[in-house]
Parts: C-alpha cells; sequence; structure tokens
C-alpha cells in the first residue's frame, strides 16, 4: 500500500527560472515535465530505503532527468544539490553523471564532517561515480526521519562544457518514513508494543490511556495543498495487545472526526495489526478552518475504538487475484461458545462470474495451529462460506485465520486477527422467579441456584439450590421438587428432591454427548406446578477447577497408597 502513496509536486515555471515549490514525497519525488532548451524534461528524486532505520546506516539517492516524451535520458547533467532539514543545511555540493542517472551512496557514520569519494568531472568540480563504485557521500547526513527538504539546480546538459545561461532550480522536499517503537501497559499491567510508522514528519508525545492512543505531528496547515497529495501514518498493534486490536477505530486530527474511509485495517503486511491513517488533499482542505481552531503548525492524533464493530474485515491477495470479506456471528466471540465465520470471496479484475473455488483455512493461537479444513467454497457468490468453531477457554485473546491456496495459487492468501473473549463470569446467585402454565405472569416462589464449577464442564457438578417464598422472602422448609436437565428438546435427567431447611444440592455428571446448550429445569416447587428454568452451556472437556481437583485427589491416592504399603497393608 504504502509503495503506491507517492506524491506529485506541482512545479510554477517562471522563463527559465522555477520558483520554490514545496511538496512532501514519501521517499521520493517526481516533478512534472518543465522546459529546458526548449523541450519538456522530467526530474525525480529518490532516498532509498525510505523508512529511516537508525541501525541501518546505509541509503542511496538517485536523481534522474530523462525527457518526457519518450522517457530517454538527458545526457552529461551537472547538477547542484543541496539538503536542508528543519531549516538548517545539510549539505550543497555539485555533482556530475553522463548519462544523467546519478546515484549517490550515503553512509552515516555521525561525523559532523561530510566527505565525499569519487571522480571529478572534467569540466568543473563535481563529483561524479567512479569506474566500478556510485559517488559515496559519508557524514551526519541522513539521521532521523521527517522532512528532508531539497533544491536542485540543473547546471549543464548534453555535453560536459554546455553550462546553461538560465539555470533550471526544482525544489521540494521528501519524507523519510520514521519508525518509532513504543511501549505500554494494558489493563493488567502486562508490556504491549505499539509502533508508528510516519510518512510525513517527526513523531512527538505519544500516549496510551485505556483504549486510546494519542500522538502530534509538526504540520503547517497555512501551507498551499496543492502541493501535497496525502498524509500517512501506520499505527502496529502488536498481535499479543488483544484488547486493543478491535474490528473497527475512529480517528480525528485536531478534534476533528475522520471520515471511515481514513482509517484502513490490515492484518497481513506485518505481524499484529496495522492501521493505515491516510488523509488526501481534499480531506485537509475540508478539515483546515475547524482544525486550525486547536492548532495552525500541529496535528493532533487520536485513535480509539469504535462503538460499531465494523464487520466485515476486507483484505486483498498480495498477487491481487482476489478480496476476502471476513465476519462472523455473533458478533462478540466468546471461548466456549459457538460462532460461525462467513468468507466471501471476490474476484477482482474479472467478470465475476459464480464458480466453485477449493482452499484451505486454519486458525493459529498463540504460534500452534488449533484448526485446519479443506473448503470447497464459492467466489463471486452473494452467499458467504460458512466455518463453525468453538473455541475453548485456553484459546483466550488474539487469534490469527488464515485463508491460502486459493484454486492452488501459492500467493493467493489472506490474513485475519480475531479477538476471542472469555465468557463473562456469573455473579452467583442467580436468582430466578417462578412461573406456570396456568398462570404464567404471578409465581410465588423465588429459587437462588449456583453452579460449581462456574465454567460446565466434562466431569461432575455440583447445583446448589435454595426456595424462598416471593412475597416474604422467607425460607421454604420441606419443599419438594424435581430436578430436571433437558438438551434438544429431549429430557435426560430427573430426580425428585426435598430442601428439608430451604436449601439443597444435585449433582449431574456430564458425559460427552451431554456437552452443548442444555436447560435446567427445576419443576413441582413445594408441591405445586411452578417452576423455574435457566439455559446453560457445557463445554466438551474438563474445566481448569476439576482437572486441578482431579489432579489432587491422584496425588493424595498416590500418597495413601504409598502409606499403606510402607505399613505393609498390601
Amino acid at each position: 500500500m504504502k509503495n503506491t502513496l507517492r506524491i506529485i509536486m506541482t512545479i510554477i515555471i517562471a522563463s527559465s527560472f522555477i520558483s520554490t515549490a514545496y511538496g512532501h514525497g514519501l521517499g521520493g519525488e517526481v516533478h512534472p515535465p518543465v522546459s529546458l532548451n526548449g523541450r519538456d524534461v522530467t526530474l525525480s528524486i529518490d532516498i532509498s530505503p525510505s523508512i529511516f532505520d537508525k541501525e541501518d546506516p546505509e541509503r542511496y539517492i538517485t536523481i534522474n532527468l530523462s525527457e518526457s516524451k519518450n522517457q530517454s535520458v538527458v545526457e552529461h547533467v551537472t547538477f547542484a544539490l543541496e539538503m536542508t532539514k528543519d531549516g538548517e543545511q545539510i549539505f550543497r555540493r555539485m555533482f556530475h553523471d553522463d548519462f544523467g542517472n546519478l546515484i549517490i551512496k550515503v553512509i552515516d557514520d555521525g561525523s559532523d564532517d561530510i566527505e565525499i569519494m569519487g571522480d571529478k568531472s572534467p569540466a568543473i568540480e563535481a563529483w561524479m561515480k567512479t569506474a566500478t563504485e556510485p559517488v559515496i557521500m559519508t557524514g551526519n547526513i541522513f539521521d532521523s526521519g521527517g522532512l528532508y527538504e531539497y533544491k536542485i539546480e540543473i547546471i549543464a546538459t548534453d555535453s560536459d562544457f554546455n553550462f546553461l545561461d538560465d539555470r533550471l532550480e526544482l525544489v521540494g522536499a521528501i519524507s523519510l518514513a520514521e519508525y518509532n517503537t513504543y511501549e505500554v501497559l494494558d489493563s493488567e499491567q502486562t508490556p504491549r508494543q505499539v509502533n508508528i510508522i510516519s510518512y510525513f514528519d517527526t513523531i512527538r508525545d505519544f500516549k496510551f490511556d485505556s483504549d486510546k492512543i494519542t500522538f502530534s505531528m509538526p504540520f503547517d496547515w497555512n501551507q498551499d495543498f496543492e502541493q501535497l497529495s496525502v498524509v500517512h501514518q501506520e499505527v502496529r498493534i502488536s498481535e499479543g495487545f488483544s484488547e486493543f486490536l478491535h474490528t473497527k477505530y475512529d480517528a480525528s486530527v485536531n478534534e476533528v472526526q475522520l471520515p471511515d474511509t481514513v482509517v484502513t485495517i490490515d492484518d497481513y503486511s506485518s505481524d499484529g495489526r496495522t492501521v493505515h491513517l491516510v488523509i488526501n488533499r481534499e480531506e485537509l482542505k475540508q478539515m483546515r478552518e475547524q482544525a486550525m481552531e486547536s492548532s495552525i503548525s500541529e496535528m493532533f492524533f487520536e485513535l480509539s475504538s469504535s462503538n460499531d464493530l465494523g464487520l466485515p474485515l476486507e483484505s486483498t491477495t498480495p498477487d491481487m487475484k482476489y478480496q476476502v470479506n471476513l465476519s462472523w456471528e455473533p458478533e462478540i466471540i466468546k471461548a466456549g461458545e459457538d460462532v460461525t465465520f462467513l468468507l466471501q470471496t471476490n474476484e477482482l479484475f474479472t467478470d465475476k462470474s459464480n464458480k466453485n473455488i477449493e482452499y484451505e483455512v486454519e486458525m493459529s493461537y498463540d504460534g500452534n495451529q488449533i484448526y485446519k479444513e479443506h473448503i470447497s467454497g464459492s467466489v463471486n457468490s452473494e452467499t458467504a462460506d460458512e466455518i463453525q468453531f468453538r473455541f475453548p477457554p485456553e484459546n483466550i485473546g488474539t487469534v490469527t485465520l488464515n485463508m491460502f491456496d486459493i484454486e492452488g495459487y501459492p500467493l493467493s492468501n489472506v490474513s485475519f486477527l480475531v479477538v476471542v473473549k472469555p465468557q463473562e463470569n456469573t455473579l452467583f446467585p442467580i436468582t430466578l422467579e417462578s412461573t406456570s402454565e396456568s398462570n404464567p405472569d404471578d409465581g410465588s416462589y423465588t429459587v437462588d441456584l449456583t453452579w460449581f464449577p462456574n465454567v460446565l464442564g466434562l466431569g461432575e457438578s455440583e447445583f446448589i439450590m435454595t426456595f424462598y417464598e416471593k412475597d416474604t422472602g422467607n425460607t421454604i422448609r420441606n419443599a419438594t421438587y424435581d430436578f430436571v436437565l433437558i438438551k434438544d428438546d429431549e429430557e435426560i435427567h430427573r430426580k425428585p428432591g426435598i430442601a428439608n431447611s430451604g436449601g439443597t444440592f444435585e449433582n449431574f455428571v456430564f458425559v460427552e454427548q451431554e456437552t452443548g446448550d442444555l436447560t435446567v429445569k427445576i419443576e413441582k416447587i413445594a408441591g405445586t406446578d411452578e417452576y423455574v428454568e435457566i439455559p446453560i452451556n457445557v463445554t466438551p472437556e474438563f474445566p481448569a477447577g476439576v482437572l486441578a481437583m482431579f489432579g489432587i485427589l491422584v496425588i493424595s491416592i498416590i500418597i495413601v497408597s504409598k502409606t499403606k504399603l510402607m505399613k505393609g497393608q498390601f
């Protein structure tokens, strides 16, 4: 995405001399055609790599002058190149290239003195490449990300000695993306990482507060926006930071709410989630007056979770063959509850006829695969392919869902991040009001119900009940009842009982075929036709509490067994 976000600078020509035109190129600038001795030429300047990394001291400046009509290079070009940052000149030197394609290798060694290595032009003191090496420049040149302003003067063309009577001067600015890393604490005080890549200028005043990220950046709101294409920021959220991995984000600049089209979620290009903020020229124009009420020289960014879920998530395969939309039901995914994933695939740049396709889907948690299936689905269909799954309790947090090998193409793959939340802790006891078929609106009793373990699973569970008179709140002594379990509208267990002092309990051992959604029903309360009922869910595995108790029991048996053996009882 970022390779396509190039900023094109507009040049205003007065006779044969160019007045100042100020642009912000994303690692480079391509100037519109200008007149040079009766022919239109195009100049481009590029700094590579375009993301500043203090661990990588090498960078390349490339300047190319070519004829606009046929793209042929203008030969024997002599340049004067000046670069400044934050109003201070970094260097001004003269360079020459016989083929109009100057390459300068820049090595940042931290030195205040700038040194140049290369050959010299025979006509003027201008540096040029050797037979084996480009021009090499060392010194403290690119020491940070941000805007680097440049001025290029074309001094000679077509011949080393053909000096122009009227020099052609081009000016602009190149933005080196700045990579910033911040460590924040989530709600459980666990360190998490957030990266911000600024393709415009230096980031300042980063803060994370609960569910909101804020930061600022220098920005001249009084500038001529015709010289600017976009302002682009990337906020990268680490995969483990699940509480800030939302399906939709709200963003604002200087307290001006940005439209949804500005904010794009990308789960494919890096580990974790990347949120792109791309504000184009027209949007900047529209918000300028209101934004200047906060500052005329700063952009104050705010990124927070949206109240809207923002489904479906969208992703495009690297080979640009397919766009895939992912949504799910229910919209909040919880461990231990069924979820249905909906995958809708559309071909790009085709007639988009409906057809069948084959692909693979896998889900992984903490680097471990927890699901994989070969899918026979469809493309360009209004009906989505469905995948049903239930996340176990230990898979709480960030889960990666990959769809790959679409129709066998190795580059046809997409990746999404989904967040699995824990089941909400039930506040016990649960108070249930009784009802009856004959009088559904006015029952006489309430029942407090608690079960253990709180997350029901395979093995033994205990249901604790206390019976009360609804009007007085007094417990009912010697209350009779029937304890009933229902699954798929069929009764799977019934046991009559009596609560001698108003309270009692019932135990039940769940097996594999009794997992899933069930209903607890307590009938015939105190010999009447009144009852209470509540839905429950039983997970197809042992809850952690039961496993712990089982482990303690096994250890106890081993200890007792060893003791008996020592005493000669076995």
